[in-house]
């Protein structure tokens, strides 16, 4: 008995989609954000910055700092020295993660006489990538405490790559900013 599979060609194109899409260079960054629901927001309105200890290469850390100067800038903040109201002070670190996408499938078995079907195997793709996660502390120069807080996350890719995912989560941490 011979069975013709017709669904094949259908399954490739899905296939050849799916790959296309997640090579797709456009990062994906998550954003959550806490802040301190006691503190009154309208009084802050300078910052500096502290990148001192990011760990950053300069191409990333100038990148964020970009970011950071453009983002601050389009809500009314204005740069000053160590007299600002609020220090920025933003945190990169970087962790091993695993995707698991079960799948599965007829398999077919080819031989001599034909092909067959053989029944439903379950496959699972597992990738392992690298997640970088941004932290942006807003802390108050009086108080020392943080009033405010973003993280950002996206998996780790190529310096152009990483510089716009940056750079996203940046301005989405700011949007989110109270004030």
């Amino acid at each position: 008995m011979k069975l013709k599979f017709k669904t094949l060609p259908c399954l490739t194109s899905i296939t050849v989609i799916c790959a296309l899409t997640a090579c797709s260079t456009a990062p994906s960054v998550t954003v959550k954000t806490d802040y301190d629901h006691a503190a009154t927001f309208g009084k802050y309105h300078t910052y500096a910055i502290d990148t001192a200890s990011t760990g950053l290469g300069p191409t990333t850390a100038a990148a964020l700092e970009s970011s950071l100067r453009s983002s601050l800038g389009g809500r009314g903040f204005k740069e000053s020295g160590r007299n600002a109201d609020l220090y920025i002070v933003p945190t990169v670190f970087t962790r091993q993660q695993l995707n698991v996408m079960p799948g599965g499938g007829m398999t077919v078995y080819r031989s001599r006489f034909g092909s067959y079907g053989g029944g439903w195997a379950m496959n699972a793709d597992v990738q392992q990538y690298t997640e970088g996660s941004l932290v942006i502390d807003f802390v108050d120069r009086k108080t020392h405490k943080i009033v405010f807080r973003g993280l950002g996350q996206a998996a780790v890719g190529s310096t152009e790559r990483n510089a716009a995912a940056i750079q996203e989560a940046v301005n989405k941490i700011v949007a989110a900013y109270p004030g």
